[in-house]
């Protein structure tokens, strides 16, 4: 699964506590800009509960939608999908073979060594954000963070790493960096042949629906190792 590229986030990072605790939701949406002026629009719809996540990948063009559920405890990863009225799924054992980004799912808070704040402030959702500056060879990035969301942006990010043998290049270098706070607007402008990347976080609430954690109504196989 490749629902969104994060290639493009090279050197850039949200690390704060791992927000273990948290319940919250939102949307993630990322537009990519290629030199040719060819857009790409991806969206992908985040639930955390505690230890427990939910993500359910928007298809495009005509492609079905995808969610996967993530449950700690039973220590499984859950695939699920309807197609033309049937809704099937997978089940396999939460593994770094099956995730390779596992344990980017808790991370230790950032110390914004690497961070430059601009002093200038606006409110987004609610929440009041700072306006950073974070730049490296291929991007230069604005950063609007929030610092009341108890959320790293890098165990999201980690969610995307499932499937065996996935690259984690991009979490990897993520986590160079060590931004506090939570990005609600992230704009970078390439300095390279890399495309420019606008991500927003869309409809965050601090409460999660309980339909994103279920299986039911889903006829699920396990899948051995």
């Amino acid at each position: 699964m490749r629902a969104i590229v994060l290639s493009s986030l090279f050197g850039l990072s949200a690390l704060v506590v791992t927000g273990q605790d948290l319940t919250c939701s939102f949307v993630l949406t990322t537009s990519q800009t290629n030199s040719s002026g060819v857009t790409r629009n991806d969206s992908i719809t985040y639930a955390f509960q505690g230890a427990n996540a939910a993500m359910l990948v928007h298809g495009r063009k005509g492609q079905p939608d995808m969610r996967l559920v993530f449950d700690p405890e039973a220590k499984t990863i859950t695939q699920l999908f309807e197609v033309n009225g049937r809704k099937g799924g997978f089940v396999f054992a939460m593994s770094e073979k099956r995730w390779p980004g596992m344990s980017y799912s808790a991370h230790a808070p950032g110390t914004d060594e690497a961070v430059k704040y601009t002093g200038k402030v606006k409110t987004l959702q609610g929440h009041a954000c700072r306006e950073a500056k974070v730049a490296n060879d291929k991007y230069a990035a604005t950063v609007w963070v929030a610092e009341d969301i108890p959320l790293s942006m890098l165990r999201v990010f980690s969610h995307q790493s499932v499937g065996e043998g996935k690259s984690t290049e991009e979490a990897d270098l993520l986590a160079r960096m060590s931004m506090k706070g939570f990005p609600l607007e992230m704009d970078l402008k390439s300095l390279s042949d890399k495309p420019d990347v606008h991500l927003r976080i869309k409809d965050f609430h601090d409460h999660a629906d309980p339909a994103m954690f279920s299986t039911e109504g889903h006829s699920t196989s396990w899948v051995e190792d």
